[in-house]
């Protein structure tokens, strides 16, 4: 299976521990670059990741040999780590069981983007798409 022609876009989206507002502006400028520097060492691509302070939205191509939930899976338990043990930037940040995943056609991918770019905005002048927002456990 190592060579396979695909196009696989996901919108994916998850959440801090009890929804705390725990990703301050200096955590930021850390965890988007390395939770796209992981994603490449899994062989996945992130188009673009931002998020506000509870929760974090990527688009990403994962191969289709790989579990999504396998590989959210890693890169959340990866950024915890890089935030709680090697950075010591803090001691108890962790991200939420679950996450919300939404699959999207290539022509799709700058309308994806520009939502994911414009999330502190549209959490701001309430601009969302609630689709969009939801994770596991969500009503």
């Amino acid at each position: 299976m190592s060579k396979i022609y695909h196009k696989l876009f996901y919108h994916v989206l998850w959440r801090t521990y009890l929804s705390k507002p725990d990703i301050s502006p200096e955590i930021e400028k850390v965890l988007f670059p390395f939770l796209e520097d992981k994603a490449k060492k899994f062989r996945c691509y992130i188009f673009g990741v931002n998020g506000v302070e509870d929760h974090v939205h990527a688009a990403i191509s994962i191969l289709p040999s790989l579990a999504v939930s396998d590989i959210i899976g890693k890169l959340k338990g990866s950024s915890s780590y890089f935030l709680n043990r090697e950075l010591r930037i803090t001691e108890d940040f962790s991200w939420q069981d679950g996450f919300g995943v939404f699959s999207f056609a290539e022509k799709d991918l700058p309308r994806i983007l520009a939502y994911i770019r414009g999330q502190k905005e549209h959490h701001r002048t309430r601009t969302l798409i609630e689709a969009l927002e939801r994770t596991e456990g969500d009503e």
